[in-house]
């Protein structure tokens, strides 16, 4: 009977241990993060001062969406951006739009040592028209034709790439590395959407 409870006590542990690696953001880790960029940016018209309400939608493919989200968020309102989030593709926003879609992410994951490469592309219009971006990754030429007919009296584009390097060492769960990740593509997705936005009003 004493070592059926032993037993019992081992397993309990082993599951306890497998359950905080696996779901409890949890550890101690030091990182090193690099990141290489494209970005494309299109405009036309007068230029005019953009509005900081952006309307946010984040493609789930790839990624933990409500952590990205959330993290994406916060991110762009240190910048001083109002941010709401949707969770549809339209043809249309009509109001200032931004997408986020992980397009590919790949782990290697240990307690102690982990690392990943993660392949993210973004975009930003002006006048909430998506026809042009690729919102889904699935890399396709889009020509970019802006008409005067559109009816706006201004209108830009931005559409980017982002490579993410990450190599983390420490002690650390899953859990812990994978929010850590998703926070680095917030970060470095505001910071390369903010820098593009002021760049196109000061050359205004």
């Amino acid at each position: 009977m004493i070592l059926i409870r032993k037993y019992v006590v081992i397993v309990l542990l082993i599951v306890l241990a497998l359950v905080s690696v696996t779901y409890l953001d949890i550890g101690l880790k030091s990182s090193i993060t690099s990141s290489d960029s494209s970005v494309s940016a299109y405009s036309s018209g007068n230029k005019t001062d953009l509005s900081s309400d952006i309307i946010l939608y984040v493609h789930q493919q790839n990624a933990n969406t409500n952590i990205l989200e959330k993290e994406l968020v916060s991110s762009l309102e240190e910048y001083g951006y109002s941010v709401t989030v949707v969770n549809e593709i339209k043809d249309d926003y009509a109001s200032q739009f931004a997408f986020v879609n992980i397009v590919s992410i790949s782990r290697s994951y240990t307690p102690v040592y982990s690392s990943s490469d993660s392949q993210v592309r973004f975009g930003f219009s002006s006048t909430g028209e998506t026809k042009y971006l690729d919102i889904t990754g699935k890399d396709t030429q889009k020509t970019v034709v802006f008409s005067s007919n559109d009816g706006y009296s201004y209108n830009l584009l931005i559409q980017g790439d982002i490579t993410l390097h990450d190599k983390t060492k420490g002690l650390f769960t899953y859990r812990s590395y994978q929010n850590h990740i998703e926070k680095e593509i917030a970060k470095s997705v505001a910071s390369q959407l903010d820098s593009q936005l002021r760049a196109q009003m000061i050359s205004s």
